[in-house]
């Protein structure tokens, strides 16, 4: 990993990582083992995993919007 570009690979990777039960300590230090700046790092980690959560709050509403529709339910006002 190379800490001069952000990379759709990278973003995966920290993802998986994440998602496969590694710590984010864990992940962390392997990217400063591969030449990351902790700082750098822990930037890259934050913003990946925030957009992470966002998406899989978005899949969750467009689920809950498809089953209220196929059940024939108001949409909840609030989005919830």
């Amino acid at each position: 990993m190379s800490h001069s570009r952000v990379t759709p690979e990278l973003r995966r990777w920290v993802v998986t990582q994440i998602e496969a039960g590694q710590t984010p300590e864990a992940v962390l230090e392997s990217m400063i083992g591969n030449g990351w700046p902790e700082g750098a790092a822990l930037d890259v980690m934050e913003r990946t995993l925030r957009m992470r959560v966002a998406q899989i709050k978005a899949n969750e509403n467009a689920a809950r919007a498809a089953s209220d529709a196929a059940d024939g339910a108001a949409p909840d006002p609030a989005g919830d």
